[in-house]
């Protein structure tokens, strides 16, 4: 995506904000119809369970409905969003004690191996599973973090404006959830393999 079809989508979200607070009703079907699905994987990257993820953007949308009036005019309407969608997405997991646990990555399962080769998408497959698992055994606050810049490739900086802090604290954060993914995946497959 260009810088400037970034600015682009930012100025039709901003216009779509202006008219819905001057009442215009279906401006918010447009921001919904621009954004649901990019807030669903963000939150199913947190949650991965489609059914409560599904529930999850619902509530989101909700939230932003009832706190679009509100919302600071010279602020990224996307940034705003997407921090409202990380912060439920981390209070459900945190409030889910036993949780159904789905694919972390949806969008692996859809590619298809280029090859055609059946082994190569087991592989993929595999792999898919592996990452999911690991995922479960990472904490919540760290999860956040993973998905941001590994799943929708955020930069630092696009990071540190989701979640509300500093570059800084968005390095230290991601560098620590790394940590994370690194200890549960050793544990878990270092278990694996003496079982």
């Amino acid at each position: 995506m260009t810088h400037g079809h970034v600015a682009t989508l930012a100025d039709e979200d901003g216009a779509a904000v202006e008219r819905f607070v001057a009442g215009d009703r279906a401006a918010f079907d447009e921001l919904f119809q621009r954004h649901s699905d990019y807030v669903y994987h963000i939150v199913n990257g947190v949650l991965a369970d489609q059914d409560l993820s599904r529930d999850v953007t619902q509530e989101v949308f909700l939230q932003v409905y009832r706190s679009l009036p509100g919302f600071r005019r010279g602020s990224k309407f996307a940034t705003w969003l997407y921090r409202i969608a990380v912060n439920r997405a981390v209070d459900a997991a945190r409030a889910v004690r036993r949780r159904k646990w789905t694919s972390f990555t949806p969008d692996l399962e859809q590619r298809a191996d280029p090859s055609g080769d059946p082994a190569g998408r087991a592989d993929e497959q595999d792999q898919s599973e592996m990452v999911a698992r690991v995922m479960r055994e990472v904490p919540a606050q760290y999860r956040d973090a993973l998905v941001l810049r590994y799943y929708r490739e955020m930069t630092t900086e696009e990071m540190a404006e989701v979640l509300g802090c500093t570059v800084t604290a968005a390095k230290v954060r991601l560098h620590r959830a790394r940590q994370k993914f690194r200890e549960c995946y050793e544990r878990l497959y270092q278990r694996d393999t003496r079982a």
